[in-house]
């Protein structure tokens, strides 16, 4: 997050409920579209301001919608969040393997840190 906005965000822990997290097909990173009987685990970025939520939108670009959207904290309290969802235009872009956290820092970490710090 840091190398796209620039700045060191609090987060915490959040999920996501009703919705689930797909690689694009030949890209490293992920979408995420409505399925009510799945979650998503993620980080909730606390206090950004319309400066950072800009510099997030363009980031993000054409393929996805910012969402007001609830999540979970602490695994009890309902948050309102922003999340960015798949635009229905483009879900044919997503293959059918869900994308892994782990298997990113892994694989592609590295690389994606070196693309995006031209941003």
């Amino acid at each position: 997050m840091q190398s796209v906005t620039g700045c060191n965000l609090k987060s915490v822990a959040a999920t996501l409920a009703g919705y689930q997290r797909f690689k694009f097909k030949d890209k490293t990173y992920p979408g995420i579209i409505e399925n009510k009987a799945c979650f998503v685990e993620g980080m909730l970025y606390q206090d950004l301001d319309e400066q950072t939520l800009s510099l997030l939108d363009h980031f993000e670009s054409v393929l996805y919608e910012r969402c007001l959207l609830n999540v979970v904290v602490n695994q009890m309290e309902s948050e309102k969040a922003f999340a960015y969802v798949v635009k229905d235009e483009y879900r044919s872009l997503l293959s059918e393997e869900e994308w892994d956290l782990g298997e990113f820092k892994r694989k592609h970490l590295k690389l994606y840190l070196r693309d995006i710090s031209e941003f």
